[in-house]
């Protein structure tokens, strides 16, 4: 039997994960921030639904001595953290506020794990398992916030393993393609909103941009992973006998990541605008 923690248990890879721990016989401790999204869980042996909000410091403090008295002096053998959200927006129009509300919970958040996890997991093997993206490799239109707090987490995480070396622990990245996600289908409706609220210079520079960002995260949403199929990438790095640093889950993933490493700027540049571009859509 194994004991988890998994963070924004209350919706997509994170609520999947909880299922599929549940449905193992695990001990799991599904993190949820708000008191009514405990409602999403039927009550289950081994499962505990517990209050924390990654985005505030005191709040993550409190859930993981919550479930230091909870363990009872038994060991934690994963922290998962698929918790983020993810909003759109071109970078001159998205507001600085949203770039700090993005980069807490993602970035800061997940600081907030590592710090929390690490003491939790070493000297047993433990594993302290960050979830980013394949935009933690590469950068996309419209996705600025995002990507930025992806690209800060893959930083983080390399350093807490350098520096945690020789403690018996392993501090594990996973980076997912397109996930078929509430968080996922609910863009397409937030960037038409962002359009409708547009006044007439910003939609003549960016009307178009956005409208062809929507039809592409419509293709996305029927061509992505499962929440299933990204919690069993996931789960890999979990009872792997010897993990890897770093996991790619979906072919988007392994693609975009690959040619992120390869590709001039230029080309990037080039390969994104085929997709998305200023040009109206016919």
């Amino acid at each position: 039997m194994t004991t988890l923690l998994i963070t924004g248990a209350a919706r997509g890879i994170g609520h999947e994960l909880v299922l599929r721990a549940v449905a193992r016989g695990d001990t799991v401790f599904a993190m949820v921030r708000k008191q009514a999204d405990e409602a999403r869980f039927k009550p289950s042996t081994g499962l505990h639904v517990v209050l924390m909000d990654v985005s505030d410091t005191g709040s993550v403090e409190r859930g993981f001595t919550e479930v230091d008295r909870l363990l009872a002096g038994r060991k934690l053998d994963a922290v998962i953290n698929p918790a983020a959200i993810a909003p759109s927006g071109s970078i001159e129009l998205t507001p600085v506020a949203e770039f700090e509300q993005t980069l807490n919970t993602n970035a800061l958040g997940s600081l907030r794990i590592i710090k929390a996890g690490i003491p939790r997991l070493r000297g047993h093997g433990g594993r302290l398992i960050l979830i980013t993206s394949l935009w933690g490799q590469a950068s996309g239109p419209m996705l600025g916030a995002y990507c930025a707090s992806k690209h800060a987490i893959e930083s983080l995480v390399d350093v807490a393993r350098r520096e945690t070396l020789g403690m018996n622990m392993h501090v594990i990245v996973i980076e997912p393609g397109v996930v078929k996600t509430d968080m996922l289908a609910g863009q397409t409706g937030e960037v038409e909103a962002l359009l409708a609220r547009m006044d007439a210079s910003q939609r003549s520079l960016y009307g178009n941009f956005y409208q062809r960002y929507c039809q592409l995260v419509t293709g996305a949403s029927k061509s992505g992973i499962s929440a299933a199929q990204c919690a069993a990438g996931i789960e890999q790095a979990v009872f792997a006998r010897k993990p890897r640093t770093r996991y790619r889950v979906g072919t988007d993933s392994k693609i975009v990541c690959w040619l992120a490493w390869l590709l001039p700027d230029r080309w990037m540049d080039g390969m994104f605008s085929m997709s998305v571009n200023h040009k109206p859509l016919k």
